[in-house]
């Protein structure tokens, strides 16, 4: 998939969409919190290692249009994230760090849709909406990496999976050679001096830290106190999954699945 080729992946002229579109972007962003939008037990879409990263074109928060493929010629470490999310929240200092001992490497960060909507900071009805929200998090997390702005139905993050807090390395030709449902700042790294000393990353074994509390508190009072019901709501369907995750149960990254999880020092 080439989002570049459709016009209705560029942030654009949204007003001008037909109704399908709105009617998509709407379900798309969600207004309450539901464990069912993420098959958290299941392994996530997207490409897989050894596949060719689908190019996409949109803008980036400033207003520039960039396009995956303009990165060709060198390492891509391609996150999803948003201002609601606390695994996202959680590994910013560290990957943000990364960006200095890898300054050859293109560190991008794709704002998709609020993982975790609520009064403060709500679903995105339009394209303003979602930049506003990007540049909050850029300010109040002092994130240093280029943030991409998505369509407003999310088309990129649904070709890469639809997961919140994805993360995808990809190499100079535009291959994926590692991936994972949940980022993991130290296996980010791990696969990069891999793929760029030749190696194959891919036998890598991701290990996501849990946000810490003090993370959770943080990221969910910018969302508001509807996003913490709806948490609390959803906890008796995803604390059976995370019980899993903890011990070990599911299947090591390069699957797409969580090896083992562990509590986030940030």
């Amino acid at each position: 998939m080439t989002t570049s080729d459709s016009a209705s992946t560029r942030p654009q002229g949204t007003s001008s969409r037909p109704s399908s579109a709105r009617d998509a972007a709407l379900i798309y962003n969600y207004t309450r919190f539901d464990p069912s939008e993420y098959p958290l037990h299941q392994e996530f879409g997207g490409p897989k290692i050894g596949d060719p990263a689908p190019d996409f074109r949109v803008t980036d928060i400033d207003g520039a249009e960039v396009a995956l493929s303009d990165f060709r010629g060198r390492f891509v470490v391609l996150e999803t994230g948003c201002a609601t999310c606390p695994m996202f929240g959680k590994g910013i200092t560290t990957m943000n760090a990364l960006t200095y001992r890898f300054p050859d490497v293109a560190f991008l960060v794709l704002y998709i849709r609020e993982a975790h909507p609520g009064e403060n900071l709500g679903p995105h009805r339009c394209l303003a909406d979602k930049t506003a929200a990007a540049s909050l998090l850029r300010r109040e997390e002092r994130e240093g990496r280029r943030i991409l702005i998505d369509t407003l139905d999310g088309q990129v993050h649904r070709a890469y999976g639809g997961m919140p807090n994805i993360v995808y390395v990809i190499d100079p030709q535009g291959t994926v050679v590692f991936r994972n449902m949940w980022n993991d700042p130290s296996a980010v790294e791990e696969a990069l001096k891999e793929a760029m000393a030749g190696g194959d990353p891919s036998r890598l074994q991701a290990r996501p830290r849990l946000a810490r509390p003090a993370v959770i508190r943080r990221v969910m009072r910018r969302a508001g106190r509807q996003a913490v019901l709806d948490m609390v709501v959803a906890s008796p369907k995803i604390l059976p999954i995370f019980r899993r995750m903890i011990r070990g149960d599911l299947k090591p990254a390069r699957e797409g699945r969580i090896a083992r999880w562990r509590v986030s020092r940030r």
